[in-house]
């Protein structure tokens, strides 16, 4: 217990910075868990959810020896075992003799009748093939001097024969057999089944492994993620800003702030949602936490926390492909592989074959002889693909971690090899209707990587949009940014802050709001003016009263000003309202005008 509470029950708060270690219990969010039913005919069928150790470690009362928990990259299956670790550390404590009320996980005497708890990291054990030979090198010859270990080896033997023990197998994924042998996992030889429990953690791949039979699993328990991300900000942020700030403002803040950049959807993989988190907080100064976050910092962020698990030995570019690449340590050394993966990501996200462009099997990743084999094997190890057995007993299924993992993966590929615009994308573009908005998060990661093929693929996007959207500017009644736009804003976003030079992105149709209006959308409205055809400006009531500027009041400043000219292809413009400033050089083009 001591051991534990010293090397164990400690944790990186990111995988950013391995150093920065918090105490477990300052940094834990409870998760979502749920049982997964093996049916007779081998179907694995979501069932009920886990809310306690006895639902973990029972079933109808009966015991069981042998667990399973399997998740996603980054979904907490780590953190969950460390929790439970510290938990049976704490049956000394009388505080914790009587379960936590409405607490998840609180009715700790559960897991207080295993005599002895080893925890064993199996990634640190990668040459050993026997769980005991396992302890003995992560657990006694840490703990005690070289003289005593025999007599130690020789307890050991008699406790797992006599002793109620559980067995936590940490990270399976990461195991591998050594030499010659060529086992599922390791192996258990010396712990009575009858006396000894084992839970074991594993990302779904490698339990698509045949040789890890149905009947050798008692309970198959799939984690999740947080079951709340409003309290997990609250939770990191406690642990990482400055004790002046106020931390109710900053969560506010953040939590605004994923919510307008659409990274809510990250909050189901605590990993990621930390280094969001984390980068927002550390790198970003506050002021510019609206117009200059940049989506591909983030995601090479994610990316490369991913590589360093495969390959840690660090390298730098000389020249790298793409600017976000600049700075990180672990991508270089794994470019290979990632130029494979990427190409992948965007020849199936993009494939006719529609049903397998998000989850695939190894019949359609065989089509890509130079990922099948070494690359798919580094994808699955550095957590980039995951693989799960399907719902039907036969086969498995692959998939990226995360679908925008896919997607920035995809826009790398693009970004280094632009002709793909002409050839695969215009092709899906025109098999597919709404396919434009459908791609809108490449087109985003795009615009941050290479500006000149952002503005290729949002030509060949406008001209879906004109002739998908039905919109007749001339006949309109609406005046509210449509779906395109608002991609084409996000697009100017990413690339301002990636510092993206000839931005010259294509949109015929533009729709400004003074409601929205701010001096970042000001800077998008200079930048969309260039190839617009229709323009429709609106000045609001609310924004008169907002302003306290009323009719017998003479207006200093404008509510919307448009610099006609830098509208080179402008053939109609809409105002209604009033205040709205015409500047530059007079073009021929029809105004229809509407007062409030």
């Amino acid at each position: 217990m001591r051991h534990y509470d010293d090397k164990t029950c400690n944790v990186p708060l990111s995988m950013l910075d391995d150093s920065l270690d918090k105490r477990i219990t300052d940094v834990y969010a409870t998760p979502k868990l749920h049982q997964i039913k093996i049916e007779k005919d081998g179907k694995r069928v979501k069932h009920v959810q886990v809310l306690t150790y006895k639902e973990l470690f029972y079933t109808d009362d009966k015991s069981n020896q042998r667990i399973y928990i399997q998740g996603e990259p980054g979904r907490g299956k780590s953190t969950f075992a460390v929790k439970l670790v510290h938990d049976w550390c704490k049956q000394n404590q009388t505080a914790s003799a009587a379960p936590i009320e409405n607490a998840a996980f609180g009715d700790l005497l559960t897991i207080h009748k295993f005599k002895l708890l080893f925890f064993i990291t199996l990634r640190n054990s990668r040459e050993k093939t026997d769980v005991a030979e396992m302890i003995k090198e992560q657990l006694i010859n840490e703990m005690f001097l070289e003289a005593k270990r025999a007599d130690v080896y020789t307890l050991l033997d008699k406790i797992i024969e006599t002793e109620i023990c559980l067995v936590v197998r940490e990270g399976l994924d990461e195991w591998v057999s050594p030499g010659s042998k060529d086992l599922p996992e390791p192996s258990m030889a010396g712990f009575p089944k009858e006396t000894c429990t084992v839970l074991t953690t594993s990302r779904p791949w490698k339990l698509v492994d045949e040789r890890i039979k149905n009947s050798q699993i008692d309970s198959l328990i799939e984690i999740e993620g947080i079951s709340d991300a409003y309290l997990f900000s609250e939770t990191i942020l406690r642990c990482i800003i400055d004790q002046r700030k106020n931390l109710e403002e900053t969560v506010n803040k953040f939590n605004d702030f994923a919510e307008r950049r659409k990274l809510k959807s990250l909050s189901s993989s605590p990993m990621l949602y930390v280094l969001v988190i984390y980068i927002w907080e550390h790198t970003i100064d506050e002021r510019e936490h609206l117009k200059s976050w940049s989506l591909c910092s983030l995601y090479t962020a994610m990316l490369e926390s991913l590589c360093k698990k495969a390959h840690s030995a660090p390298g730098y570019f000389n020249r790298p492909p793409v600017q976000c690449f600049s700075n990180p340590s672990y991508l270089q050394p794994n470019i290979e592989h990632l130029d494979n993966v990427a190409e992948v990501a965007c020849q199936l996200l993009f494939s006719s074959e529609r049903e397998s462009s998000i989850v695939f099997d190894d019949n359609t990743l065989s089509n890509h002889p130079k990922t099948f084999a070494d690359c798919k094997m580094f994808a699955l190890r550095a957590g980039i693909f995951t693989n799960r057995k399907n719902k039907c007993w036969k086969g498995s299924s692959i998939s990226f971690i995360h679908k925008t993992v896919q997607e920035f993966l995809a826009a790398y590929h693009i970004a280094c090899n632009p002709n793909v615009i002409d050839d695969i994308i215009s092709r899906y573009l025109n098999c597919y209707n709404n396919s434009y908005l459908e791609i809108s998060q490449v087109f985003i990661f795009l615009c941050g990587m290479n500006i000149s093929a952002a503005n290729k693929l949002s030509a060949l996007m406008n001209q879906c949009d004109i002739d998908h959207c039905n919109y007749d500017p001339c006949y309109s009644k609406e005046f509210r940014p449509c779906a395109f736009q608002k991609i084409i804003e996000s697009g100017i976003s990413e690339a301002l802050a990636n510092k993206q030079d000839g931005i010259c992105l294509e949109l015929s149709h533009v729709c400004i709001e003074t409601e929205q209006m701010t001096e970042h959308n000001k800077t998008h409205l200079n930048l969309m003016l260039s190839n617009v055809q229709s323009l429709s400006v609106c000045t609001s009531s609310s924004y008169w009263m907002h302003n306290k500027v009323f009719a017998r009041d003479k207006p200093t400043s404008p509510a919307v000003e448009v610099n006609l000219s830098s509208c080179h292809k402008l053939k109609l413009l809409k105002l209604k309202g009033e205040n709205i400033w015409l500047r530059g050089k007079l073009v021929t083009f029809t105004i229809y005008h509407k007062c409030i």
